[in-house]
């Protein structure tokens, strides 16, 4: 049994053996084969090869709450494109404010480390691959994966650089631009009359936009559907599910104590299972907090946004005022938020 991504909620225990595919096992040999010639574009023919290779990948989850207390084996298998695992790693390493919030990252990037190096075998040249996530520049919460080694100082370096699926949704920039630019909208739509809690309207539009990126990012951590099935489930799966959550929002300003506690009816508890609701509680916060919409992860965004483009943002407002400054910031939000894409950079050199 295995998972499409490297997020996915659906947990897969299995016993599977590590297996590497026969036209993995060829991308070693065709690289060997490779001449002088070939050295300009040897990046260019490695990242075309690790595109199309087709590995297996299995980590331990035994270092994951709740499991690490447990006796037994616990393991989890991925397969994917050389470059798709990758971009899974670097997603599943994702950090808030340097907060790892995902169980088993370092387990699932060393795995596809080795297997990558195991698809290369045979080549006459060393390689190094870096994945980063990263939904805006300068982001505060962002994911890197790399596999190889880096390459000496001296070494003749060639380099390419491509992108691959995120496996998170895409952000619509139309949408950006819309929530930027009626945030009021937005922010009614679930503060009611309690809107003072915005502290100003220039906030207000940043962290409208802020939910749409954290919504995106949300759901593709948690797809609802499949998180549903496994909040309804028994066992070691339902568990790491909760756990998953708990770990998401502890970077944030509150806890997801008032839906994992006993004595609380909450959509993590089986018998009320709420995907939905539980995303919706990640992304604005608890709505019985002191600040409701104040802690969840959409306003941490819009602040993350504010600080990580300020030097754009200050450029605009400095030539622009009124409605048109408002325009070139949403333009600029919609241009600068990509969620759906993972770069990726290959770096080879020859053997001394």
């Amino acid at each position: 049994m295995s998972s499409d991504r490297a997020v996915s909620t659906v947990v897969d225990v299995t016993m599977a053996l590590l297996l590497i595919s026969a036209s993995v096992l060829l991308v070693g040999l065709h690289l060997s084969e490779s001449d002088d010639e070939f050295n300009d574009d040897r990046a260019d023919r490695t990242a075309e090869l690790l595109g199309e290779s087709t590995l297996s990948v299995r980590y331990s989850l035994a270092d994951t709450a709740p499991i690490d207390d447990r006796a037994g084996e616990y393991h989890r298998t991925e397969y994917g494109s050389a470059t798709g695992l990758l971009a899974d790693a670097a997603v599943a390493n994702a950090r808030i404010d340097g907060t790892r919030i995902r169980p088993a990252g370092d387990e699932f990037e060393t795995a596809v480390d080795a297997s990558v190096e195991s698809a290369l075998v045979g080549s006459s040249g060393d390689f190094y691959a870096v994945a980063e996530w990263e939904p805006y520049d300068n982001a505060s919460i962002n994911g890197t994966a790399t596999a190889g080694e880096r390459p000496p100082p001296t070494a003749d370096v060639s380099s390419v650089t491509l992108t691959a699926s995120s496996g998170l949704p895409a952000v619509d920039s139309a949408e950006i631009e819309r929530a930027y630019l009626d945030g009021s909208t937005d922010w009614n739509e679930y503060l009611g009359d309690r809107t003072d809690r915005v502290e100003t309207p220039q906030n207000k539009s940043f962290e409208a936009a802020g939910m749409v990126v954290g919504s995106a990012i949300v759901d593709g951590y948690f797809p609802p559907a499949d998180t549903q099935r496994t909040l309804e489930s028994q066992g070691v799966s339902h568990e790491l599910a909760v756990f998953r959550y708990e770990r998401m929002v502890a970077p944030l300003e509150y806890e997801f104590t008032g839906t994992t506690n006993p004595d609380h009816h909450g959509p993590l508890k089986r018998n009320e299972a709420d995907a939905v609701e539980a995303n919706a509680q990640v992304l604005r916060g608890l709505e019985d907090a002191d600040a409701f919409g104040r802690d969840g992860l959409g306003h941490w965004i819009g602040a993350d946004l504010q600080t990580a483009l300020a030097p754009e943002i200050a450029a605009i407002e400095a030539e622009y005022d009124g409605q048109r400054r408002d325009e070139e910031i949403a333009a600029l939000l919609a241009d600068e938020i990509s969620t759906a894409d993972v770069t990726i950079t290959i770096q080879t050199w020859t053997h001394d």
